[in-house]
């Protein structure tokens, strides 16, 4: 979990509709990477978060009902494919202030489709 720490911190980024996004990663505890999403740059209300975790030897990522594995962990990067969600999804450090995010997903023609987007870090 500790090669996870290139997370820590308050981010933004833009969403796929235009929207500008904040969330905020913290270690609650050893095992624990805890996501929270905010409705504005005050970081004061949350909307939505998610929860990577070690357990038995496992990463996993739970966000609601939807459950990843993790297939990749290294230092400044994170890929996670699903247990029963729509997407596999990763992150990669670009530097100390950029995340890059990327989902992928089979569409209903099945063709490999993707999205990449930025988290710059909030000071």
């Amino acid at each position: 979990m500790k090669l996870l720490g290139f997370l820590e911190g308050r981010w933004s980024g833009t969403a796929p509709d235009g929207s500008i996004f904040y969330e905020a990663y913290d270690r609650p505890d050893a095992f624990t990477l805890r996501s929270r999403r905010y409705k504005d740059a005050r970081f004061a209300e949350e909307t939505d978060g998610s929860v990577v975790s070690l357990k038995n030897g496992q990463i996993t990522s739970t966000w609601g009902k939807y459950v990843w594995r993790a297939t990749g962990v290294s230092d400044g990067f994170a890929s996670f494919e699903p247990v029963n969600a729509p997407s596999a999804f990763a992150w990669r450090r670009i530097d100390a202030d950029t995340v890059e995010v990327t989902q992928k997903w089979t569409d209903e023609k099945g063709l490999v489709q993707s999205y990449a987007l930025e988290l710059r870090r909030v000071r």
